[in-house]
């Protein structure tokens, strides 16, 4: 099975307030409540969604700062990395990155303070991290990005019908020709 328009509406609807009845689902997707207790379970039985959370307002629960700590790694110590990663109950976030830096921790905290300590004292103790940066982060909006928009129709196609597309998170490359290698019949890859 696949994720089609109302699966998707079906998890906006769910992301926005994952507290919504199957009755209100239903109604709110002009769908029987049985079709909208399938597609529910099938949203989770497949993986599609994982769990659900409460969203904060970290500043009422006496988090008042955030920081983004880039961290570059010694490349044969990534394992010993992801799991000290557990350790650090500020985490919010990890993501592996591009560039610069290896990887990228949200960080949440009551103070600048507490903040400084966790980089400075902790994290600088890792032999696994070569270097951090740390970024204070000034102000946040946040809001969740609707599936149907994100992927403009895309997730109701199977990757065989991206026919001259480069599927999402993969990278097509392409030969430039040489001065003097240009074949008109032949078309460059």
């Amino acid at each position: 099975m696949q994720l089609d328009d109302i699966h998707i509406r079906m998890v906006d609807l769910l992301r926005r307030n994952g507290r919504l009845s199957i009755a209100a689902l239903a109604d709110q997707l002009g769908i029987s409540r049985s079709n909208a207790y399938q597609r529910y379970d099938w949203l989770i039985e497949s993986g599609v969604i994982t769990g659900f959370t409460a969203t904060l307002d970290f500043r009422a629960a006496g988090f008042g700062v955030a920081a983004l700590v880039f961290v570059s790694l010694e490349q044969q110590q990534w394992g010993e990395f992801r799991e000290r990663l557990k350790t650090v109950p500020e985490l919010e976030y990890f993501a592996v990155t591009a560039g610069e830096h290896d990887g990228m921790l949200l960080v949440r905290a009551a103070d600048v303070a507490a903040i400084h300590e966790l980089v400075a004292l902790n994290l600088a103790q890792w032999s696994c991290i070569k270097s951090t940066e740390t970024v204070f982060v000034m102000d946040e909006q946040w809001d969740r990005v609707s599936l149907g928009a994100g992927f403009a129709g895309r997730a109701l196609r199977s990757p065989g019908e991206w026919a001259g597309e480069s599927p999402l998170g993969s990278t097509r490359h392409l030969r430039i020709a040489e001065p003097g290698e240009e074949d008109e019949g032949a078309p460059l890859r």
